[in-house]
């Protein structure tokens, strides 16, 4: 198992390269899909459900492939997610009946699920104390890798056909090769009783702040997708505007993001989780104000790149968060509830912000969402005075 350590270990960080932002890679070839099925009725709503349905069926399945993860083993179900991730990622870039499409993007969710859920819950086992906050990190980090290069990758296909960028997800098929070699089942103890989806045990192992971590991570990643869903139309609509430039644009976000993310560690050192959450909501609303302000292409850049400082961050907090929470025995359970809210924020992000979308407008409704987030970061820090989540020793 030694001999394999590093490959092992550049398994699960390329593999966190296809999760969070595995439905954006298309979303700079938004606008071309939207006019190449401009027949049928809200054709960009159809558009837009290619980019966050599979936020949905994260969030409906994340919890069974949670329990999977403890019944049958994180090694089992993380060499069948990138099966079906390369075999649905793909059917846009063959299938001509949009509806079809959009139940590949549906299984696209099942895969991404599956795979975020069997990592991250590997990472846990497979290290402890800071050597997993730090790898935490790195995680974080090669998660936003993924969305600077499959994203911009995405854009300039996207400007050849906007069936292009869909060829991406092919590249799962390598890091099966490398996990079917390097991954191995850790040792583990299965709960009293057995593995259960949920049950009344299951429920009294999980510690309240669990629930808070929940919340949280609802909340955040659905202020996170306000890039990937809206921006494309924001930027579309400005003159001279390439999907290159669109999809370089929204894939900006995670140059800074990677640098916050493989300094996490760092700042874990010094901040608990609710003040490093309250750090991130600062960076991300003084980046949406700079967006809401911004009157060129350049202005938009800069606004996302400090979203990007920020966002860099939230991912690994919300992670390692839940995974200092979440006894061993039912990890894999916890970490797939907690995929359920990520997820959902992101596939409710454009129905709850609409509303305000029509209200006040794309523009100003950035600027109104960061002075919110100004707001709630003040009371974490509040809160985190008081000793109110009483989180674990630092690590």
């Amino acid at each position: 198992m030694m001999a394999y350590e590093g490959l092992r270990r550049t398994t699960l960080l390329l593999g966190s390269t296809l999760t969070v932002m595995a439905g954006a890679i298309v979303a700079p070839a938004l606008p071309e899909i939207s006019r190449a099925y401009g027949h049928l009725p809200d054709a960009e709503l159809l558009s837009k459900l290619i980019l966050t349905l599979p936020a949905l069926f994260i969030a409906l399945l994340a919890p069974v492939a949670g329990y999977f993860v403890d019944w049958s083993g994180r090694r089992k179900v993380m060499l069948f997610a990138l099966v079906l991730y390369s075999a649905a990622g793909t059917t846009g870039a063959y299938l001509e009946n949009i509806y079809l499409i959009l139940a590949g993007r549906a299984f696209l969710g099942v895969a991404v699920g599956a795979l975020m859920t069997s990592i991250i819950t590997l990472i846990g086992d497979y290290f402890e104390g800071r050597q997993r906050s730090t790898f935490m990190g790195y995680q974080a980090a090669f998660a936003s890798t993924g969305g600077l290069i499959f994203i911009s990758t995405g854009g300039f296909l996207a400007d050849i056909h906007w069936r292009y960028p869909f060829l991406i997800y092919t590249f799962s098929l390598v890091i099966l090769v490398m996990a079917a070699i390097s991954v191995y089942e850790p040792a583990r103890v299965k709960p009293a009783g057995g593995v259960k989806l949920m049950s009344w045990s299951l429920i009294r192992l999980i510690p309240t702040r669990v629930f808070w971590v929940y919340a949280i991570a609802f909340f955040s990643f659905a202020v996170f997708y306000m890039i990937p869903v809206q921006l494309p139309f924001m930027l579309s609509a400005m003159e001279g505007i390439s999907n290159t430039q669109v999809g370089l644009a929204i894939a900006c976000m995670n140059i800074t993001a990677m640098a916050t993310a493989f300094n996490y560690s760092r700042v874990k050192r010094h901040l608990d989780f609710p003040y490093v959450m309250a750090l991130v909501y600062v960076l991300v609303a003084v980046g949406y104000s700079t967006i809401s302000i911004s009157n060129s292409y350049g202005v938009m850049i800069m606004g996302i790149l400090i979203c990007g400082l920020g966002f860099g961050m939230q991912m690994a907090n919300v992670n390692l968060w839940l995974v200092n929470l979440a006894p061993a025995p039912v990890r894999g359970t916890l970490v797939g509830y907690l995929n359920t809210f990520i997820f959902m924020g992101m596939f409710l992000s454009p129905i709850l912000l609409q509303p305000l979308v029509l209200l006040a407008g794309l523009y100003r409704s950035f600027m109104l969402v960061g002075i919110m987030l100004v707001m709630i970061a003040i009371v974490l820090v509040c809160s985190g005075r008081r000793d109110f989540w009483n989180t674990a020793p630092k690590v």
